[in-house]
């Protein structure tokens, strides 16, 4: 607990904002995370949350570049 208190007080020092940002990510994070864990009646631990968010990442860039490819070849074709 002290170790974390130093490690916050050491980011805090180095940049205000980063402590702020910080705080922030962890509350979506927790929020998606827990969200997932009541969905699917499952504890998911950080790294497959990790790993789960990196495959969502990937499928929606994907999925942006099949509609723009989708979207591209209707205009194309349009008379």
């Amino acid at each position: 607990m002290k170790n974390e208190v130093d490690m916050n007080s050491l980011k805090l020092l180095a940049d205000p904002h980063k402590l702020k940002k910080y705080k922030h990510i962890s509350v979506q994070y927790e929020g998606f995370k827990k969200s997932l864990e009541s969905k699917f009646n499952y504890a998911i631990d950080n790294n497959l949350y990790s790993h789960l968010l990196g495959i969502i990442q990937v499928e929606l860039i994907i999925d942006a570049i099949i509609k723009d490819i989708i979207n591209q070849a209707i205009l194309s074709h349009s008379p």
